[in-house]
């Protein structure tokens, strides 16, 4: 009787805090404190409820109350809660999500075999979004056996489906075949492929690439002429020593495009997760500048209809 207690207690708690992520007046300071008691208080009854309020966060576009909820879910339900949480990871709301992705890549991690049985139907889905997402995420997880589908992702003609193959195929190393089919990515038409396949060979340092690489020195787009001097600059002496390579070196140095020259001082960081190379980082939930929250009519919709 006791432990039911505390389970409709913690319900009842989890209503408070959706309702309360959905008003845009919402106290953040007591929704903080209710999100600190559900994850202390470990229940698995809030499960059901945490997913259906995750997935109506999504849907309402609403950034702060998915990372509130997912970071409830996360902590309670664990790995096993993979699936739903990629879901809504994979929506694009305009926050960074580094806390949900950092979840996502250690839940891989901890059972790569369950998190591929997940992942791989999705790298194929008709959802572009989840797509994009599982194919990111296989990155944390590969196995030879991804090269044939990654091989056909980098033909999508969307081309964030094709960056985030690329940026996945840098997880495979030095695979001879990984880095020949990320060389012959360097001719894609779209300058922001071009510029992840330069910042994998870039992670790879492998010698055979660097031809094809400086042939990018004279490429029409000064975002990718910068990247192929970071990509550069990443290579061992020893390896980028060649006369062509000092040629590519060299004109790249006198470009006069501003914008070029501005980029090729920038640290050299990759674009987005596709190209991140699977290094996770863990931050915590930012909170909304005022006046940037929103009501979100699908969580009182999910309100209404959990049981």
């Amino acid at each position: 009787m006791e432990n039911q207690e505390l389970a409709g207690e913690v319900i009842t708690l989890l209503d408070q805090l959706a309702l309360g992520l959905a008003d845009p007046h919402g106290d953040l300071d007591v929704l903080e404190d209710i999100e600190e008691q559900l994850i202390a208080a470990q229940q698995a009854a809030l499960v059901p409820r945490l997913k259906a309020y995750l997935d109506a966060a999504a849907e309402s576009g609403n950034w702060y109350a998915r990372s509130v909820l997912a970071n409830v879910l996360a902590s309670t339900d664990g790995r096993s809660s993979l699936a739903v949480l990629l879901r809504a990871h994979s929506r694009d709301l305009g926050d960074d999500q580094d806390r949900l992705a950092t979840r996502l890549y250690v839940f891989a991690q901890e059972d790569p075999a369950a998190a591929r049985r997940v992942l791989l139907p999705w790298a194929e889905d008709s959802d572009q979004e989840l797509r994009r997402a599982a194919i990111r995420l296989l990155g944390y997880v590969p196995e030879a056996a991804d090269l044939t589908l990654l091989a056909k992702e980098a033909q999508d003609r969307d081309e964030r489906v094709r960056t985030a193959a690329v940026g996945t195929l840098g997880s495979h190393h030095a695979k001879p075949e990984a880095v020949s089919l990320l060389v012959s990515l360097l001719s894609d038409p779209s300058p922001q492929v071009r510029v992840s396949v330069l910042s994998s060979l870039g992670f790879l340092q492998q010698s055979s690439a660097l031809p094809a690489i400086c042939r990018l020195a004279d490429d029409s787009s000064s975002r990718v002429r910068a990247w192929v001097a970071i990509a550069l600059g990443r290579f061992q002496a020893a390896q980028s020593g060649s006369p062509a390579t000092a040629a590519a070196l060299d004109r790249l140095q006198a470009d006069p495009d501003p914008m070029s020259a501005k980029e090729r001082q920038l640290p050299a960081r990759v674009p987005d997760l596709a190209a991140d190379h699977h290094t996770p980082k863990q931050s915590c939930c930012p909170r909304p500048p005022t006046g940037h929250r929103k009501a979100s009519p699908a969580i009182f919709k999910a309100l209404s209809a959990v049981p």
